[in-house]
């Protein structure tokens, strides 16, 4: 029994395969870019600034290294949101307009007590 061979040739497109390659290349290019940097070394920076002046309708905030929280220079014992949106409550002027509110942190103040207080 004779089999008949086939004399076809098979190839392979390469054509398309260059245009996968290439939008492969273009995807990761794109998305490496997007990529952020976790261990950046961060400085904080100080202000050289002149104070500035306090208007009868402004609250601050300041916040020590050591968590206290203090409101228009009255220190808070033990201090929670639930405090501090108690307190700033009772001393925002009652008028229209929103009072100007001052946040004052220490360079190693926690982060925690820092958004809480800007929660309040």
């Amino acid at each position: 029994m004779k089999f008949r061979r086939r004399t076809d040739s098979i190839g392979i497109e390469i054509a398309p395969l260059i245009d996968i390659v290439f939008i492969l290349l273009i995807f990761f290019v794109v998305t490496s870019t997007f990529m952020n940097e976790q261990a950046l070394e961060l400085v904080l920076p100080s202000s050289e600034s002149a104070a500035v002046p306090s208007t009868p309708n402004s609250v601050e905030i300041a916040i020590s290294a050591d968590d206290e929280v203090s409101i228009n220079q009255v220190l808070i014992p033990h201090p929670s949101l639930e405090s501090v949106k108690a307190i700033l409550a009772s001393s925002t002027v009652s008028s229209e307009e929103m009072p100007n509110v001052v946040i004052r942190a220490d360079a190693h103040a926690r982060h925690e007590t820092v958004v809480m207080a800007l929660d309040a």
